[in-house]
């Protein structure tokens, strides 16, 4: 699977730092590729060299250089921002972000948030070996519903073998072996609805 969206987080905090990181570790197609803590030096060029896709960024990490340090990443075309907000953010300060991540999103919210910000179609994953078939999708929508083989297997009038032998297809097609991780794929390539898994 190759990596389609290339991130950056500036935020101070070390436990939100780490909970953004492990969430997106968790989403196949997403790369983090550099934190900051928001007190660099030269921190908007050291950001718009790397080429980012998106930038998650924390208003009280930037502190006193916050206005000018958005207003320049929001002229780079190619940039998203996210700004992360807390219950109590000022709106002359929220109100600059477009896309706003709550500190206490989810995996769900985090996706939905890069999605609004990039477009869905950033997110379409090739497949390592074509397409998935119809029926191995009706199985990838059940599997991420948390249904288990035999249960996929009496719901769709199927034996389990045909069933763990799509599942198998699936997994050598995505590159992709884990539950969780077919989720994700099945939520960014509009497989399921959100409400579906929740």
């Amino acid at each position: 699977m190759e990596a389609v969206v290339n991130i950056y987080i500036v935020e101070k905090n070390f436990l939100l730092r780490s909970g953004l990181e492990g969430l997106i570790s968790e989403i196949p197609g997403l790369i983090l590729k550099e934190v900051f803590e928001g007190i660099e030096k030269n921190l908007f060029e050291k950001l718009t060299q790397k080429k980012p896709d998106v930038i998650i960024i924390d208003p009280d990490s930037v502190g006193d250089n916050f206005i000018n340090l958005i207003s320049k990443l929001q002229d780079e075309p190619d940039i998203k921002l996210i700004g992360l907000k807390r219950e109590d953010c000022p709106e002359n300060i929220c109100s600059r972000f477009k896309y706003q991540l709550p500190y206490d999103a989810n995996k769900h919210i985090l996706l939905e948030k890069l999605r609004e910000a990039c477009g869905s179609d950033a997110f379409l994953i090739k497949n390592k070996q074509g397409p998935l078939s119809k029926r191995e999708i009706v199985v990838l929508k059940e599997v991420v519903k948390g249904l288990t083989n035999q249960e996929v297997a009496d719901k769709l009038f199927l034996s389990i073998h045909t069933v763990m032998t799509h599942r198998k297809n699936i997994t050598k097609k995505l590159g992709i072996k884990t539950v969780s991780g077919l989720m994700v794929y099945a939520l960014m390539n509009n497989i399921i609805d959100i409400n579906e898994v929740v």
